[in-house]
């Protein structure tokens, strides 16, 4: 076949529209072909759950009216109110304290109290993001 053969055959009518429907097949094929996904099959997730009640480090202190909260201990369920730094664990031992002002100081209720945050950075706890 030569150049000239060749030409006149995509010239035709005919040929043209074949080419037209054979190309926009082609271009679907490509774009459904690329805009599928592949969906991969994983084991389930397991979840291990901590239950840092149990840790013997870690016991309640049960604070008088007068007594002030040592720095780095557990509270009881009411609140000192001097507490300035609040520590709170959660449910997947992440270590998170929270200062006066930030977004969630007012309602975090504290697993730790602490007087600087340089004793809750000591008691290996991260500052909240916000």
């Amino acid at each position: 076949m030569t150049y000239q053969q060749i030409k006149d055959w995509f010239l035709e009518k005919e040929n043209k529209q074949k080419m037209v429907v054979g190309v926009c097949f082609v271009l679907v094929f490509l774009v459904g072909y690329g805009t599928g996904s592949y969906v991969r099959v994983s084991a389930p997730k397991t979840f291990k759950q901590s239950n840092y009640t149990t840790n013997t480090n870690n016991k309640p202190v049960v604070f008088g009216a007068d007594a002030a909260a040592p720095q780095g201990t557990k509270t009881s369920s009411s609140t000192p109110t001097n507490c300035i730094v609040k520590g709170n664990i959660s449910s997947t031992g992440k270590k998170i304290y929270h200062v006066v002002g930030g977004a969630f100081y007012a309602k975090v209720h504290p697993e730790q109290c602490f007087n600087t945050e340089a004793e809750a950075v000591v008691a290996g706890f991260v500052k909240s993001s916000r």
